[in-house]
C-alpha cells in the first residue's frame, strides 16, 4: 500500500507546480517594465523618439516683485517643465507573490467484503390427538468496508503596487507654492 502512495506522488509534475507559478511571476514582471518602458519613452519624447526632442509644458507664470523702492509689480515668468516629470508614470512591480502548494493524500479504493450463514430447523410431534411443531432459524452476517482518498490543492497570490510619484514632480508643486509669496529685487548698486 505504502509503495502504491510512493508511484502517486512520483507521477506529479512537482517541479512545474511549484516552480511554475514562480516563473509566470518573473515573466509577469519583465511584461510590467516593457510596458513601462514603452509609456515612458511615449510620454517623455516626440513620436517617442529621443533624437526628435523632449515633450515638454510651456506656460507663464505671474510673480510678484519687490523693488528696491518698496513698490511691487508683477512680472512673466516663462516655465518650460518636461511633461515627464509631471505626470506620475505607472510603475508597477510585483511587491510580493506567494505560492502554496497543499498535498492531501487519498488513495480513493473501497474494499468490501462480508459473509453470510443461515441456519433453518423444524422439529414435529404427535401423540395421543395432540399435535406440536418447533421453527428455528439462525443466521449471521459480516461485512467489512475500507475506504482511502487522494486530492490535492493548490493557491497562488500576487500583488502589484504603484511606485511613489517622480521627484520632479514634487519639485514642481513646491515651485507653484512658491510663486505665492513675491520675491525683492535687487536694486542697482550705489
Amino acid at each position: 500500500m505504502a509503495e502504491e502512495f510512493g508511484r502517486s506522488f512520483a507521477t506529479l509534475p512537482m517541479g512545474q507546480l511549484i516552480c511554475g507559478p514562480i516563473i509566470a511571476v518573473a515573466q509577469g514582471q519583465s511584461e510590467l517594465c516593457r510596458v513601462y518602458l514603452d509609456y515612458l519613452f511615449e510620454l517623455a519624447f516626440r513620436e517617442g523618439d529621443p533624437e526628435k526632442g523632449i515633450n515638454s509644458v510651456k506656460f507663464k507664470l505671474p510673480r510678484q516683485i519687490v523693488t528696491p523702492e518698496g513698490d511691487t509689480k508683477t512680472v512673466e515668468l516663462e516655465v518650460e517643465a518636461p511633461l515627464l516629470s509631471l505626470v506620475p508614470v505607472p510603475a508597477f512591480t510585483m511587491d510580493e507573490a506567494t505560492v502554496q502548494f497543499t498535498m492531501e493524500v487519498k488513495d480513493i479504493k473501497t474494499d468490501k467484503s462480508g459473509s453470510a450463514s443461515s441456519l433453518d430447523t423444524m422439529a414435529k410431534f404427535s401423540a395421543w390427538g395432540f399435535s406440536s411443531s418447533v421453527t428455528g432459524k439462525v443466521s449471521t452476517s459480516r461485512e467489512n468496508t475500507r475506504t482511502t482518498d487522494q486530492s490535492a490543492k493548490y493557491d497562488i497570490f500576487a500583488r502589484a503596487s504603484q511606485q511613489p510619484p517622480a521627484e520632479g514632480m514634487a519639485k514642481l508643486t513646491s515651485l507653484f507654492a512658491s510663486v505665492v509669496e513675491p520675491i525683492e529685487a535687487e536694486g542697482s548698486g550705489g
